[in-house]
């Protein structure tokens, strides 16, 4: 189904802030329910991609959702 364009920000956001504070819950971008779970699956230095669960076996709204963020390929050094 994937994330609307305002909901994709919001989940950025999200991402940003737990990055800056993983043992803070977060809020679901879909639903506002505090505790979403994020795991970190990136493959650095090429991309970062987070997958996004809301589970509904916890009274969230089921959002399972991977947020790929392309990264700049790695820059190598020049001759001097």
């Amino acid at each position: 189904m994937g994330l609307s364009a305002t909901a994709l920000a919001t989940a950025l956001e999200t991402i940003r802030r737990w990055r800056d504070d993983p043992e803070t819950p977060v809020a679901c971008p879909s639903c506002g329910r505090s505790g979403l779970a994020i795991a970190d699956r990136s493959a650095r230095p090429y991309a970062e991609w987070y997958q996004l669960s809301c589970g509904l076996s916890d009274g969230g709204c089921g959002l399972d959702e991977t947020i790929h963020i392309p990264l700049g390929p790695p820059v190598m050094g020049g001759l001097d």
